[in-house]
C-alpha cells in the first residue's frame, strides 16, 4: 500500500508539475505581449521626442531670425538718431547763416522798379556788426508789384 500510495502522491505531483508548467507557458507568452507592447510605446515615444526635436530646433532658428532682425532695427534706429542730430545741427547753422546773410542784405537799399518804370529805394537798417561791402554791387532790385520781370540795378550800402 505504501508504494500505491507514493504512486498517487507521484502522479499527483506530476500533474501538478505539468499544470504549473503549462501555466508558465501561458504567463511566458503573456509577458511577450506585453514586452512586445512596451518596445511599440517606446518607438512611438522616441518619434514624439524626435518631432519634439524638430519643433524645438525651428523655434531656435525663428528666435535667431528676430533676434536678428531686433538688431537690425537697433542699428536702423541708431542711425536715424544720428542722422537727426546731423540734421539738427545743419539746421542751426543754416538759421545762423540765414541771420548773419539778413544782418548784410538788411545793410544795403534795394532800388525797386516797378512796371511803370519809377523806381522807389528802401531804408536800409543799420547794424553795427555788419561788414562794410565794396560800395558798388550788381544784384537783382526787389519788385514790390509782384511782377516776374527783374530789374538789375546798383544797390548802395548806406552807413
Amino acid at each position: 500500500m505504501r508504494s500505491a500510495e507514493a504512486a498517487k502522491t507521484t502522479a499527483r505531483l506530476i500533474e501538478e508539475s505539468v499544470k504549473n508548467a503549462e501555466g508558465g507557458v501561458e504567463l511566458n507568452g503573456e509577458v511577450l505581449t506585453n514586452l512586445e507592447e512596451i518596445q511599440r510605446q517606446v518607438v512611438q515615444v522616441s518619434e514624439v521626442m524626435d518631432e519634439i526635436a524638430a519643433g524645438a530646433e525651428q523655434q531656435s532658428q525663428g528666435v535667431e531670425q528676430i533676434n536678428t532682425a531686433v538688431e537690425q532695427m537697433n542699428q536702423v534706429t541708431q542711425t536715424t538718431a544720428a542722422n537727426a542730430e546731423e540734421s539738427s545741427s545743419a539746421s542751426e547753422e543754416l538759421t545762423s547763416q540765414a541771420e548773419k546773410l539778413r544782418q548784410l542784405v538788411s545793410a544795403y537799399a534795394l532800388t525797386a522798379t516797378s512796371r511803370s518804370g519809377q523806381g522807389r529805394a528802401a531804408q536800409p537798417a543799420r547794424h553795427a556788426h555788419a561788414a562794410r561791402p565794396p560800395p558798388a554791387l550788381r544784384a537783382p532790385a526787389w519788385n514790390p508789384t509782384g511782377s516776374t520781370q527783374m530789374s538789375w540795378a546798383f544797390c548802395r550800402y548806406s552807413a
